[in-house]
């Protein structure tokens, strides 16, 4: 197979054809190609073996039949390389005899012939230029009845005689009424492929090239069910080269249990499977001692690590085999990555010690260089476990906790005392956490389950059990085994009251959450542990602050003050981002975006990768109230990015991924990633994130004009967070958007009863932030009756600034939609070009893309509906439908038709159910 190692396609050392995956995050590349089809009738795709190219013409075929396309495909084997014209045989087999009767008799009988559908004629051979002109004519014909696509897998096993006349055809086909898409396979997805001839002229070359992390994720989840995060995704991703075939053939070895194996010990190689292993072995095989031992100490050093010519030097015959290749630094490098996991694999204890022993006299930096002594060590040590302890404080200190749990877990390891370790492993499993390593820290936890000491097996079962997400049934077991062990400590008590109470207030039972979160303070406050304090304080302020704002920002202000000074904790970070949540509400964005910004600077030092995640979650919040949509895209995407590696649910990544692509990308890919989120919340039963899920899902709904849906949507929102007791309107900015959706869908008084709800406790907590959303919402509601003085109200209470620009944009836009209802056209187009220019400013895509529609449709308004039109419109009011409206007007069907759809231009709206609701 190439693109693991190079060499002659279709050789012995060539197993079959992998079967490739099903389409996984290719969205924007299968998007790419779907544009070089329609622009230039024809595309190239090439790359590795496995990499994807199959799955991307399966998605091609799918598409074509929907679109009334006739699909034609031959997908040829190595072992067909040598049978003339079956390709062609796969292409047109089955269509010829339908074609039979619009061919010249001379050309039908030459494509019998090649297609052995007709023996030839003894002593005369078919003419290839007949072949060649016969399959044109049969792809025109064809092209006659319907498009035509042309689908060619695999094109480097075509056989030569349908390459040369299928060559011929492409170069004649240029009208785009038959388009072909091709594959080759390369060894490289940044190789030269040589199959251009095989496409129209014009055609694209698209380089297939690998999955990202995230991608390798989604496809194990997806076809085995299997939930890799932290070390042990990276692993599989960086084997793999983002290949999927190969991604998914490690993915089955880890699924009977290894994958807690390698958890425990990152420097265990990934058991690759037969069927892979097969394609490295035998060319290992043939190389001397020397070059083996080479190989050995190049897969075990870290990138980047000079090696001396003694051991370079041996790997000549590596790179003659294909096994290694040069870097642009000249130095070696395995020609893949997997190669380097089968020398790791195939090495003797003996081997691995002796490589480790020489990069650690390598190593200048002495945390890397004691790594290499503690995997080189053959007994436990305990001046080398001090040592390894202190090279994970020199890790924290540079920003790096995931090398800090590694290094502990190995100080675990060489400490002979069981308490001793027992505290190392604690710690190993605490900064795995911080790193976004959630394998790495269960498996450390799980070893903790007989430590001598009562207080590290309660805070190791505590740690295994926020692991296991909120909602999962083994959670119980672990908390009730940790209360057990406390023996009445206030500290440890605290601790297990507090992971219950965190429990209790997720699944929206907050009567039982305070209840819990009293006790743990309770017990707490006989414990001199000031990070206990910080963290009841993190818990408790998020919920004061939702009916006592002061009293909220005073309890976050004591946590912050407690954590001065002290090492980093998850606690003293959320106080820092509540603080910036508590200015956010309040709306002093200028705050906010300070707090964010300092906070998210020293997360990124500390390498505290799960905190990183909420506080990138924040600051795409702070952003898009801010106005700095561009911004909040960008952090909206990588908290989407980290929380889908780190986190075992899926659903809070696809949410945030979904609020990204509402400041920056699509309403489209928005409404993909929040209904996936949906889904996931609601198996997950969670009501927070759920909530946020239809709220912003309901946002979409909006900028599409589905008004039904979107009150939908956004009433379902309303409605859990209420049930969480989430009270406060400035939390999520549902009440406005619900209240104009439900207006706008004919549901006046329930518009109304919103509005006056949200006042109220807008009014109660102090959020005069909110009250322009408002004003806008109740402009909706009162241009059922008279649009002129709801757009003059509007526009009478629209300030020139506001902290959060985007509803001042909403705001205009709101106001050109009433004025345009009002017949005041050029008003309209005032506050129209207000709301663009607002938005493009701010950076807002899909909402600037809203308001240059609107202003097309604006330009594009005819005149006054005539009085035709009026009836027409009338009897549509009172329910009519078109067959009725033709017979009572005496018009035809279709003029009815014509005349409805100059109407739904004219008035704005998607449908007759929108015109039936429209008043002028």
């Amino acid at each position: 197979m190439t693109g693991i190692l190079p060499g002659p396609a279709g050789s012995a050392t060539t197993p079959a054809d992998p079967t490739e995956p099903p389409l996984v995050d290719r969205a924007h590349l299968l998007a790419d190609i779907r544009a070089a089809l329609t622009a230039t009738g024809g595309v190239l795709l090439h790359g590795p073996a496995g990499i994807g190219k199959t799955a991307l013409l399966d998605a091609l075929a799918q598409d074509a039949g929907p679109a009334g396309e006739t699909v034609l495909r031959s997908s040829p084997t190595a072992a067909e390389a040598d049978l003339p014209h079956l390709a062609l045989i796969d292409l047109l087999g089955e269509a010829l005899p339908g074609l039979a009767e619009d061919l010249p008799d001379h050309l039908r009988q030459a494509l019998e012939c090649a297609l052995l559908h007709r023996a030839p004629q003894p002593g005369a051979p078919t003419d290839p230029l007949a072949v060649r002109v016969a399959v044109l004519e049969a792809l025109r014909r064809l092209a006659q009845r319907a498009p035509v696509l042309v689908l060619l897998d695999d094109t480097q096993w075509l056989d030569e005689a349908s390459r040369q006349v299928i060559a011929f055809t492409a170069r004649r086909l240029a009208d785009r009424r038959v388009r072909f898409a091709v594959t080759e396979r390369t060894e490289r997805a940044d190789a030269a492929p040589e199959m251009g001839a095989l496409c129209p002229p014009a055609a694209r070359e698209i380089a297939v090239g690998p999955l990202g992390e995230r991608g390798t994720g989604a496809l194990l989840r997806e076809r085995l069910d299997l939930r890799l995060s932290g070390l042990t995704l990276t692993r599989v991703h960086t084997v793999s080269g983002g290949n999927p075939y190969y991604a998914l053939e490690l993915g089955r070895a880890l699924v009977g249990g290894s994958e807690s194996a390698l958890a425990a010990d990152p420097a265990r190689p990934l058991d690759v499977p037969h069927r892979l292993r097969a394609l490295v072995s035998a060319r290992l095989g043939e190389l001397p001692h020397a070059a083996r031992q080479s190989l050995t100490v190049l897969a075990a050093a870290r990138s980047g690590t000079g090696l001396p010519a003694a051991v370079t030097e041996p790997l000549a015959a590596a790179r003659r085999h294909g096994i290694v290749q040069q870097n642009p630094t000249g130095a070696p490098q395995f020609s893949h990555p997997l190669v380097a996991e089968v020398v790791l694999a195939d090495a003797t204890p003996d081997a691995l010690r002796a490589a480790h022993r020489l990069l650690a006299e390598l190593a200048a930096d002495p945390v890397e260089q004691v790594r290499h002594q503690a995997l080189a060590a053959d007994a436990p040590d305990p001046h080398l476990a001090s040592r390894l302890h202190r090279a994970a404080d020199t890790a924290l200190t540079r920003g790096a906790p995931g090398t800090a749990a590694e290094l502990l877990r190995l100080a675990a390891d060489h400490t002979p005392d069981p308490d001793t370790a027992g505290r190392r492993l604690l710690a190993a499993a605490r900064n795995a956490v911080a790193a976004g390593l959630p394998d790495l820290a269960r498996a450390c936890g799980e070893r903790l389950e007989n430590a001598p000491a009562a207080d590290v097996r309660v805070h190791a079962r505590l740690l295994l059990a926020r692991l296991l997400g909120p909602d999962h049934p083994g959670a119980e077991p672990l908390l009730a085994a940790a209360a057990e062990d406390t023996g009445g400590h206030p500290a440890l008590t605290a601790a297990v009251h507090q992971e219950r109470a965190v429990r209790a207030l997720h699944r929206g039972d907050r009567a039982e959450g305070l209840a819990e979160l009293a006790t743990a303070e309770k017990h707490a406050d006989h414990a001199d542990d000031p990070d206990l304090l910080v963290e009841l304080l993190a818990q408790r302020a998020p919920l004061t602050l939702l009916t006592d704002p002061a009293l909220g920002l005073a309890q976050l202000e004591r946590g912050c003050r407690l954590a001065a000074g002290r090492p980093p904790t998850a606690a003293a970070v959320f106080c820092r981002e509540g603080l910036a949540v508590a200015a956010l509400r309040s709306g002093d964005l200028p705050r906010a975006v300070a707090e964010v910004e300092t906070l998210r600077a020293e997360v990124e030092a500390t390498g505290r990768t799960e905190d990183l995640a909420d506080v990138l979650y924040i600051s795409a919040s702070v952003y898009e109230r801010a106005g700095r949509c561009t911004e909040a895209y960008a952090a909206g995407r990588a908290a989407h990015d980290l929380r889908e590696r780190i986190e075992p649910s899926p659903g809070p990544a696809r949410v945030l991924g979904g609020a990204a692509e509402l400041n920056g990308g699509t309403a489209d890919r928005a409404a993909r990633l929040l209904d996936s989120a949906i889904r996931a919340a609601e198996d997950d039963h969670d009501r927070e994130w759920l909530a946020y899920a239809h709220g912003l899902r309901g946002r979409v709904e909006l900028l599409r004009g589905n008004h039904p849906a979107a009150a939908d949507h956004l009433a379902r929102c309303r409605l859990l967070l209420r049930r969480m007791e989430f009270t406060d309107p400035s939390l999520f900015l549902v009440d406005a958007d619900l209240a104009e959706a439900l207006a706008l869908s004919g549901r006046q008084e329930e518009a109304a009863a919103t509005l006056a709800d949200a006042r109220d406790r807008a009014a109660r907590l102090g959020r005069d932030v909110l009250t322009l959303g408002l004003h806008r919402a109740e402009a909706h509601l009162t241009a059922a009756a008279d649009p002129r003085r709801a757009a003059d109200t509007l526009r009478a209470l629209i300030p020139d600034t506001h902290p959060y620009p985007l509803e001042l944009a909403r705001a205009h836009l709101a106001l050109g939609a009433l004025e345009r209802r009002a017949r005041r056209r050029a008003a309209a187009r005032t506050a129209l070009q207000e709301a663009h220019a607002r938005y493009t400013a701010a950076g807002c895509l899909p909402w600037q893309q809203h308001a240059t529609a609107a202003l097309a449709a604006l330009d594009a308004l005819e005149a006054d509906p005539t009085p035709m039109q009026q009836q027409i419109l009338a009897l549509i009011r009172s329910g009519a439908t078109n067959r009725e409206i033709a017979a009572r007007l005496h018009l035809s069907v279709k003029a009815v038709e014509a005349n409805l759809t100059r109407l739904y231009r004219q008035y704005g709206v998607r449908g007759r159910a929108e015109l039936a609701r429209h008043r002028d």
